[in-house]
């Protein structure tokens, strides 16, 4: 109990902390929804005089990268930059006095600061769906509650994962004056690996057999294919809980060997 209480209270924090620019909060929609539209007019051009590619119609294509839309930012492993502060600057050492583990609080401040982001992409991305369906560029009736029960699901735990591999990131900064590097490779592998730039069925076999032995593809892809109906529940579900069992073993590796070597100097 006493570590719910800790991490619901860095979560309201980061929720706080969120929230307080509102100009900034505000901006946020436009970010999310101008790049998309360029895709939905990008698409509409590809599928000028064909009926459907690689197996997608023009409807299902739209609504693969709504999803995609939803999904990218809350899955994709990147460096916590202030995890990685903490190690660099020795502020560390403050937070491993406090009763609570410090990848514990990392994760739940990370949480809170995503939730505040996720109500802001989850309004966009209703709105535009709303529009797309007004338009008759996305299809309703292609959906069903059990998709959507299945790909939220699967959606928590590719946040999950993400996270996760997060942690791992930024914990490397033990090891490394600067971990940047690392998540810029992660920035550009991907969008590529994980179907979040194009569905995986259109890039070369030899690109799709490197993707399967990488974790990236079950945070977007796949629970895309969940939603659709391309992909069955219970053989998506292992997969994302096995990755996310790797994921914590790697986190919690690198945490356990950096804060071995971890010295902080002052006073």
């Amino acid at each position: 109990m006493r570590y719910v209480a800790l991490l619901r209270g860095a979560f309201a924090l980061a929720w706080r902390e969120g929230t307080a620019y509102r100009f900034s909060f505000a901006m946020s929609f436009l970010v999310i929804a101008l790049p998309f539209t360029l895709q939905v007019f990008l698409w509409r051009a590809v599928f000028l005089g064909r009926e459907s590619l690689a197996g997608y119609s023009f409807s299902q294509m739209v609504a693969y990268y709504v999803l995609a839309l939803l999904l990218f930012d809350f899955v994709q492993p990147t460096l916590l930059y202030d995890v990685a502060d903490d190690i660099k600057s020795g502020n560390l050492a403050a937070h491993l006095l406090r009763p609570v583990p410090y990848p514990l609080w990392s994760a739940g401040v990370r949480f809170g600061s995503q939730a505040v982001y996720l109500v802001v992409v989850a309004l966009t991305v209703g709105l535009i769906s709303w529009l797309l369906v007004v338009l008759g560029y996305l299809n309703p009736d292609e959906w069903s509650l059990e998709r959507v029960a299945a790909f939220l699901l699967v959606f928590a735990l590719a946040w999950l994962v993400g996270l996760l591999l997060s942690l791992a990131v930024s914990f490397a900064v033990f090891f490394t004056e600067d971990a940047s590097g690392l998540s810029k490779v992660a920035g550009f592998v991907f969008p590529l690996f994980s179907g979040s730039l194009i569905p995986l069925d259109l890039l070369p076999r030899w690109l799709q057999m490197i993707g399967e032995c990488l974790p990236f593809r079950w945070l977007v892809y796949e629970p895309i294919r969940v939603f659709s109906g391309r992909a069955a529940l219970l053989d998506v579900l292992p997969a994302l809980l096995a990755w996310a069992l790797l994921a914590a073993f790697l986190a919690w590796l690198l945490w356990r060997a950096g804060e071995a070597r971890f010295t902080a100097v002052g006073g």
